[in-house]
């Protein structure tokens, strides 16, 4: 069975220099690539800044997964416009500024590697914005493996969180139906969110190792996050939705 490759990534490659001596990439231009998604990962450090625009709910699979919603219907992003700009003033999450870079493990020597989407628009080969000189990783590469190394120490910090909802059952099912002003209506469904009667039951104990490890502020986020589902029915009837 071939695993699923990772939402946005056509064809994932680690880097080398052997491979990728003549590999340039200048940057992303645009958010196209994200345009027909609705929902994009968050980590437990990005909510603070994501509750200002989207809601944050966990995916339905299992390990949950942190996501903030970016449209109702399956293949749309509200928040990139026609011509891949994203929606001035909104947060765009660190999965999708990540892009073309991503981490890739290697199973034999049971660590992660930098790698890069060769099917992302503007990786090519070219003299300016190389990957590598002379047999070395350039500045560029050197950033985005800071950028990817911070990215992948928030989002292990992000399972341990999502594992403790998961053993205290505070993940239950739900779903969102819409009334569009065009007439439409839409359900968005296979997403959990945090059960507030489940929660106001937890033990002093767990409470208290919950707040120690700094879990309670991303919980009341996501709470306080549910209001922008709102924020999606206004960006939809500016589309005509």
């Amino acid at each position: 069975m071939v695993a699923a490759l990772p939402l946005f990534y056509r064809r994932p490659v680690a880097l080398s220099p052997a491979r990728h001596m003549a590999t340039s990439f200048p940057g992303i231009a645009d958010y196209g690539f994200a345009r027909q998604c609705n929902s994009v990962p968050l980590s437990l450090v990005e909510f603070s800044l994501a509750v200002r625009h989207y809601p944050i709910v966990f995916a339905g699979t299992k390990p949950a997964i942190p996501v903030a919603i970016l449209g109702i219907d399956a293949a749309e992003n509200l928040f990139v416009d026609a011509a891949g700009k994203w929606l001035e003033g909104a947060y765009v999450p660190a999965y999708v500024r990540r892009y073309p870079f991503i981490f890739i493990e290697d199973e034999a020597r049971k660590e992660f590697v930098l790698g890069i989407d060769e099917a992302a628009d503007g990786v090519k080969d070219g003299d300016a914005n190389r990957l590598f000189w002379n047999g070395k990783p350039t500045a560029l590469v050197e950033k985005a493996l800071a950028f990817c190394s911070e990215y992948q120490a928030n989002v292990n910090a992000t399972h341990e969180f999502c594992a403790a909802l998961e053993a205290e059952s505070l993940l239950v099912e739900k779903e969102a139906d819409f009334a569009l002003k065009s007439g439409r209506k839409a359900r968005l469904a296979g997403f959990r969110i945090v059960d507030e009667a489940r929660f106001d039951k937890l033990s002093a104990k767990t409470f208290l190792n919950f707040r120690k490890r700094g879990w309670l502020h991303p919980i009341y986020l996501h709470l306080v996050a549910t209001a922008n589902w709102a924020n999606l029915l206004d960006q939809a009837a500016k589309r005509g939705g």
